[in-house]
């Protein structure tokens, strides 16, 4: 490996570097705000959760207390307790002695109405304007359903007081299932939990939810404003807009999964969880047929079929075509299947097409999802030895998808490797293409400026060519007057007037326009600075290796440190010596040209740029002659003395 491709390897992972230790430590601050407070949340309910096995009381004293009179309530086995009235309010008690910092309770009352005692003081009531005493309330049922739970702040010295829960309880008519049966109810769940722990977890659900839906509208509202800016300089690209739609909906998907979207939204007819996906994922599948080429069709077929499954989800969903049963779940699960094979074979295609067609697109895409997913991996195999219980549920979770061909976990996953690596991607295509915008810009005005030079060296030259027309003219008739009249003045005109030749400049002409224009100007500007130009070959081809804006840069940067360390040198007769021809099927060109003897310390007070191949514009040069190779540049210099000449293969 070369010295130079080393230091760019080298500078290459040290801006990496910078950049990792400058945006790491943002990141970490920012995640471990995101991160809930790890403090215990206690369930105190008598019917531990959903679907499991009733195990006893828990510590709960549940019974009913008229005037002092206290009758405990029979539990049936299931949960739930009978032995009271229609409508009698009842009474939960427990000790706490569960300790937290800044505890809260949360009582699951649905339809129910509450009051809440600690060591028998009230501190909390649903109905104030009743008797607030164990055994003289008589609470109602509410009209309608809570929209929250209710959530209590206890006193920092609750622990060890005794917790007591009055709650209502409906008729006996609404109660009874059978005439004979006993009227029975089921206490409220009540969670104990810390009030930061609560609210850290609210935190932690809003960061989650809106930073990364922050960062996509950020992204969308950036692709916009490159497909407006070139819908405006006349180019329209389709896919801008698509990409953005596909970031719309995993917003959506983002947000659905929050427990404070149905308060803003309500509750809508489909799950848009899944929903927001689905859609997600046929936008993504548009949007990269843009760049299929000939395997479009492939692409538009795969969007179809999987467009055609979303279509089913939601009439299926909104329970247009069938109910509830085995048809219904495979409709809602189908979209799975076909997103998840849709986008595997969208990748295909544009691995292939990133290989075989060169898109520049695709080819970041693939690697970028390479990148993201062995990113993945890597931190999965190193957090596994750390982690074995989370790994094994991973892993477990993984192969069940498998054998059922069913992916859930996978495709979202799958999903989001995508997301990440086609937003990057997006950003780097539009990056590029304002870059080569403003590149253009400035390419066409230095060929305006090079062309007005052009034009101004053509006025120069046809003035000069007329002035000679006419100077000549009168010359021939003084020649033959003097040939009849004095014919032993010829020699001394004859030597004048070819002393008048050689001060006439020289002016470059070979099959290259675009070189030619560059070295006129630059030989006219040596004129007017005093440096003498000698040109030796002038055979350039008509097309060189290079673009227009290379082939500027690197001319202009030869010529223009050659005219200024001519003119700086301080010589007598400074001097540009030009050599330019083909050989062996390579452009050689060489420019030599005086230079500041940096020996003499008398002249130099400090070192100035000339040192060191002319300085900035000698970097421009190598950079634009590395992709041949360092032998392909070669610099000599002596006393005051400076000659460059690059090699430039060409293609036959």
């Amino acid at each position: 490996m070369r010295i130079e491709q080393r230091k760019r390897i080298v500078k290459k992972l040290a801006a990496l570097a910078i950049a990792a230790g400058i945006a790491l430590p943002t990141a970490f601050f920012v995640f471990l705000y995101g991160r809930a407070v790890n403090d215990p949340v206690y369930n105190l309910s008598i019917l531990a959760g959903d679907g499991q096995e009733w195990e006893g009381s828990r510590g709960w004293l549940v019974y009913v207390c008229e005037q002092g009179e206290v009758t405990e309530l029979t539990p049936d086995g299931n949960g739930g307790y009978t032995g009271l009235e229609p409508g009698q309010t009842y009474y939960c008690s427990r000790e706490l002695s569960q300790e937290l910092d800044s505890p809260v309770l949360r009582i699951a009352a649905a339809n129910r109405t509450v009051s809440v005692f600690l060591d028998g003081s009230l501190v909390y009531t649903d109905c104030p304007g009743l008797d607030n005493r164990i055994g003289f309330l008589h609470l109602p049922m509410l009209d309608t359903d809570r929209s929250e739970p209710v959530t209590i702040s206890l006193p920092p010295d609750y622990q060890g007081k005794i917790l007591t829960i009055a709650q209502s309880s409906p008729v006996y008519s609404e109660l009874q299932t059978e005439a004979d049966s006993p009227a029975a109810v089921w206490p409220c769940e009540v969670t104990l939990y810390s009030g930061y722990a609560y609210e850290s977890g609210l935190i932690s659900s809003a960061v989650w939810a809106a930073a990364p839906s922050a960062l996509l509208f950020a992204i969308q509202l950036i692709i916009l404003a490159a497909f407006i800016w070139n819908a405006r300089k006349g180019n329209f690209y389709p896919q801008l807009p698509l990409f953005s739609i596909a970031l719309f909906f995993q917003v959506v998907n983002l947000m659905a999964q929050t427990d404070f979207f149905f308060f803003y939204f309500g509750v809508p007819k489909v799950d848009l969880v899944p929903a927001s996906l689905f859609l997600s994922i046929e936008v993504f599948l548009l949007f990269v047929s843009v760049y299929a080429g000939r395997l479009r069709p492939f692409l538009l077929a795969a969007a179809a079929v999987h467009g055609l499954s979303c279509a089913l989800f939601i009439a299926v969903q909104t329970e247009r075509l069938i109910p509830y049963g085995d048809l219904f779940v495979f409709f809602t699960t189908l979209p799975r299947r076909t997103g998840f094979l849709a986008m595997a074979g969208a990748f295909a295609a544009a691995f292939y097409l990133a290989r075989k067609e060169k898109k520049p697109f695709l080819r970041h895409l693939t690697r970028l999802f390479s990148a993201v997913l062995a990113a993945f991996l890597l931190f999965f195999t190193v957090r596994a030895p750390f982690m074995p219980e989370l790994t094994v549920r991973v892993l477990t979770t993984f192969r069940r998808e498998i054998a059922a061909g069913l992916p859930v976990i996978t495709l979202v996953l799958f999903w989001r490797f995508t997301l990440l690596a086609s937003a990057v991607a997006v950003l780097i295509e539009l990056a590029g293409k304002i870059t080569h915008y403003f590149t253009e810009n400035a390419l066409l005005a230095s060929k305006n400026e090079l062309a007005m030079e052009s034009y101004a060296n053509l006025r120069r030259q046809s003035d000069e060519i007329m002035m000679l027309r006419h100077d000549t003219m009168k010359h021939y008739y003084l020649l033959r007057s003097m040939a009849e009249e004095s014919p032993e003045r010829l020699t001394e005109y004859l030597d004048g007037l070819i002393g008048q030749g050689e001060q006439i400049r020289s002016v470059i002409s070979s099959r290259n326009q675009t070189l030619d224009i560059i070295l006129n100007g630059k030989i006219h500007e040596a004129a007017e600075k005093g440096v003498a130009v000698e040109i030796v070959r002038t055979d350039a081809p008509a097309r060189l290796p290079l673009t227009d804006a290379e082939l500027c840069c690197l001319f202009m940067n030869i010529m223009d440190n050659a005219v200024r360390a001519a003119a700086e040198s301080g010589a007598e007769n400074p001097l540009i010596r030009l050599d330019f021809h083909c050989k062996n099927h390579h452009f050689v060109f060489t420019c030599e040209n005086t230079k500041r003897d940096m020996q003499d310390k008398k002249k130099v007070k400090k070192e100035t740029s000339l040192l060191k191949g002319h300085g900035y514009g000698m970097k421009i040069i190598r950079q634009i002659m590395s992709r041949w190779g360092e032998e392909m540049i070669s610099v000599e210099e002596s006393g005051s003395r400076y000659a460059i000449t690059i090699v430039l293969p060409l293609v036959s």
